[in-house]
């Protein structure tokens, strides 16, 4: 077996300084999270799992949490006891990293087809430095936080409710978010509180104060930045907000559509220090918004933190054509259609846009399945001109939605770092196919592409994201009780 793992490293053309470690000797019991911790800027600062050892009493689980930094060196672990809520699941959602505190959600749930969604989170305060963590806690109806366990018959009369309360973290503490998931059009007030780290309320905002129909999305929220977009179901106007996040008070609203425009959108926005870069995709504009089977190609708007437009800049995808052969609707000749997964907006105000061919199978009943291709990559300069086109290869996947998985910014928002699965026909056997991670860098402008081999007769890995210029790759083998963890450095 170390002979194939060995013959598999030498495939590869990473630089070979790996960091391993067995999961048996990290955790004990039964494993059920493992996943990365952030810093507020996105950085990975480790990783966390969460293991379940063994039933208390009849109403309560021993858990384990396991916390190491981005090297995989363990730097603090310890129990804790959850209450067992009978007639509900228990998942362990959100883990997020403030201060030298991890704020961790632990969700519960019915099993129940029919309240299926009602569901209720209890948090927790993980002290890395201290190694201690917090009795939970949670947000009751009179908007106050409580220490300890609901009683379970108080517990299951509200739990109906449904009122649904999750975090974000920021680097000093964290906003909350509350609403009714009743109302499946949330026409409720949707209100967010800022709490410092120690639970205390710096300030209270409504997003919907006239408790319209309509949607929120929060969009960037940090120590500087706090923008959110709301639609309003009934006018069809979709508006960003900026907030001050120390005080909550609005800086400014600008509308991105509203009835009578020319298209609706789906985007992102980018903080570039001294203005906003609003960055997605477009289709005609209907009243039940964008639709991505009509995209007509991507835009880019960008705005001062006053809210002012300082440009507005729509591509369309034949505009595209000195590069590919493509129609206005994203068709390309080979009947795919161009689908953008991915907006990159760079440090000099450069952004690669990238797409993803694919295109639809009718089934039987009326359904339908996809199948994707090749990725094509747009790039742009500052003023948003499409100067040059790049297309990474890949097998066709012929039951798949997507083959990209997520990406990485790197060398100080300079480069771009995204991974992608592709199932590569195995040589002399078209039925049977290895699951193989494509891993694309694009740093000042220039391009790499290298792909990893992950599954084989004998093991089966699974990639997370690393620290910047690695990759954690997760080893699953048959011949072992326990996964191993590995850190490869990435060359780019």
């Amino acid at each position: 077996m170390r002979k194939k793992l060995l013959l598999l490293s030498l495939l590869l053309t990473f630089t070979l300084t790996s960091q391993i470690s067995d999961i048996s000797e990290l955790a004990n019991g039964k494993l059920l999270k493992f996943t990365s911790i952030k810093e507020s800027n996105g950085a990975i600062y480790g990783y966390v799992m969460i293991s379940e050892l063994d039933e208390i009493d009849k109403d309560h689980i021993r858990y384990e949490y396991i916390i190491l930094d981005k090297n995989l060196n363990k730097v603090a672990n310890g129990n804790f006891n959850e209450k067992d809520y009978r007639g509900l699941y228990t998942r362990f959602g959100a883990i997020s990293k403030v201060k030298d505190k991890l704020l961790m959600t632990v969700t519960h749930f019915s099993a129940s087809p029919i309240e299926y969604y009602s569901l209720y989170n209890t948090f927790r305060i993980i002290n890395i430095t201290e190694n201690k963590v917090s009795e939970p806690f949670y947000f009751n109806e009179e908007k106050a936080f409580i220490n300890g366990e609901r009683p379970n018959k108080k517990f299951l009369r509200t739990i109906r409710k449904n009122r649904v309360v999750y975090p974000i973290a920021t680097q000093s503490g964290f906003l909350l978010n509350d609403f009714l998931i009743p109302n499946i059009g949330f026409k409720t007030s949707q209100t967010m509180r800022m709490y410092d780290i120690e639970k205390n309320k710096k300030w209270e905002h409504v997003a919907n104060k006239e408790e319209l129909k309509g949607v929120k999305v929060n969009e960037i929220i940090d120590d500087e930045n706090f923008l959110y977009s709301f639609t309003n179901k009934k006018t069809k106007m979709v508006t960003i907000h900026s907030l001050d996040p120390n005080t909550g008070k609005e800086i400014f609203r600008y509308v991105m559509e509203k009835e009578g425009s020319k298209a609706n959108h789906m985007y992102n926005i980018e903080d570039l220090g001294d203005r906003y870069v609003i960055i997605g995709k477009m289709s005609p504009f209907h009243r039940k918004g964008y639709d991505s089977e009509k995209s007509l190609g991507v835009f880019r708007i960008e705005l001062d933190k006053k809210g002012n437009e300082l440009s507005k800049n729509y591509f369309f995808w034949n505009q595209a054509r000195q590069f590919i052969e493509i129609n206005q609707k994203g068709k390309t000749k080979d009947g795919f259609r161009l689908i953008a997964k991915n907006f990159y907006v760079f440090k000099d105000g450069t952004i690669s846009v990238l797409t993803e061919k694919r295109k639809p199978n009718k089934g039987l009943f009326g359904t339908t399945s996809y199948r994707t291709a090749d990725f094509v990559i747009l790039n742009f300069d500052k003023d948003f001109n499409l100067k040059s086109l790049d297309k990474i290869e890949k097998d066709l996947s012929k039951y798949s939605f997507s083959d990209y998985l997520y990406s990485q910014k790197v060398k100080d928002g300079n480069g771009v770092v995204f991974f992608y699965n592709d199932h590569k026909e195995m040589e002399g056997d078209s039925k049977k196919k290895n699951w193989v991670l494509g891993i694309v860098s694009i740093v000042n402008g220039k391009l790499n592409h290298e792909q990893i081999p992950m599954s084989s007769e004998d093991h089966f890995i699974i990639p997370y994201i690393a620290k910047e210029g690695y990759i954690l790759l997760r080893e699953l083998n048959k011949d072992s009780d326990y996964d191993q963890l590995r850190l490869e450095k990435l060359n780019y």
